[in-house]
């Protein structure tokens, strides 16, 4: 059985698993990376068109907002009053005059502010504040221009270099996981599976987390937001864990020799 029928099997049989406990070790490693890509292609989906659609309003709003310097940790520009985009998901807000304060910017969803002293992010209810005199910037639009356009003509090796980081924080992550799982194992088998070896657990942890991966993996991605879902995450996970172990053969008793 290849690697790609082991991943169909293990999303719904917990007998084939059992058979999967004398693998070696390399290859359950291998089936985990595998495992993690199929079930990453969600996240890479919704990142990689995240940051597209970031550098693409990044591009509109800088030839949205007019000619501006920052020098000495203050917002300098020609403009008597603030100038307020609203009209995208994303709310521009450009005010060098001081008016707009960061409470006024509450009444928004997701802001991006160039006010006087700071650039201020709102995203997801989440603001993060940055004064441009503890950023040390010191710049004209046209070098921020200049410096974005380089960032614009590097977006697919930025896209690659963000997706490869979070497959392997995500895969690390998954291997913690099926650690976890089989230290519980060890004391599921006590009852269906006591010959087994700390080994054997270890493989078949990394087959049985495939369903409940794969499952919260693709809810997530497609929007559907499951309360509990790490608690349910383990439940399924466990319970595969047993259902695995109960369909694991038992050994063989030695016959007692015949007497004559």
């Amino acid at each position: 059985m290849n690697i790609f029928q082991q991943f169909i099997k293990s999303l719904y049989s917990p007998e084939t698993i059992a058979k999967f406990r004398m693998a070696k070790i390399g290859r359950a490693i291998l089936y985990v990376f595998l495992l993690m890509f199929i079930a990453s292609i969600p996240m890479f989906i919704s990142l990689a068109i995240s940051i597209n659609a970031l550098f693409n309003a990044g591009d509109q709003y800088l030839d949205e907002i007019p000619e501006f310097e920052i020098n000495n940790g203050v917002l300098e520009s020609e403009l008597e009053e603030p100038y307020i985009n609203d009209e995208e998901d994303m709310t521009l807000v450009f005010d060098s005059t001081g008016e707009v304060s960061p409470g006024d910017l509450d009444g928004y969803g997701n802001v991006i502010a160039l006010l006087d002293r700071e650039v201020i992010f709102v995203t997801g209810g989440e603001s993060n504040r940055i004064t441009y005199q503890d950023a040390g910037l010191d710049v004209t639009k046209d070098e921020i221009d200049s410096f974005y356009t380089t960032l614009d003509d590097l977006s697919a090796l930025i896209v690659i270099i963000v997706l490869a980081g979070f497959y392997l924080f995500n895969t690390a992550l998954k291997f913690i996981g099926i650690f976890v799982l089989s230290v519980i194992g060890i004391l599921l088998k006590r009852k269906t599976a006591d010959h087994l070896r700390y080994r054997h657990l270890w493989v078949l942890s990394a087959f049985t987390v495939t369903m409940p991966t794969i499952l919260f993996s693709y809810l997530e991605g497609f929007g559907l937001i499951i309360p509990f879902s790490f608690i349910l995450y383990w439940i399924i996970a466990i319970v595969m864990m047993n259902l695995v172990l109960r369909n694991v053969p038992k050994p063989k008793q030695p016959q007692e020799p015949k007497q004559l």
